[in-house]
């Protein structure tokens, strides 16, 4: 995987969360947990992940990641990242 894809979808997620939410997103860094600081609820979460897909242009398949992992940052764009070089 590579760090630049890596990036472009921890950018696309921030822009995303940024397009829709009525506060400032704060920095999101790997150990961020969107649903731990309450900015997605499982209903945001669905748009969340249909949105990176429209934007990537792929579908985003989480079957594999930890579900404990979904909601964070680092693990979601790196895993991301990663079944995108797999396809």
């Amino acid at each position: 995987m590579t760090e630049h894809e890596r990036a472009r979808v921890k950018m696309l997620i921030a822009l995303i969360l940024a397009d829709k939410a009525t506060a400032t997103v704060p920095e999101l860094h790997d150990d961020f947990d969107l649903r731990g600081a309450g900015l997605i609820d499982s209903l945001r979460f669905l748009q969340l992940i249909s949105e990176l897909e429209r934007r990537l242009g792929y579908h985003v398949d989480l079957a594999d990641l930890n579900p404990a992992d979904l909601t964070k940052i680092g693990p979601l764009s790196q895993h991301i990242a990663w079944r995108r070089e797999q396809s």
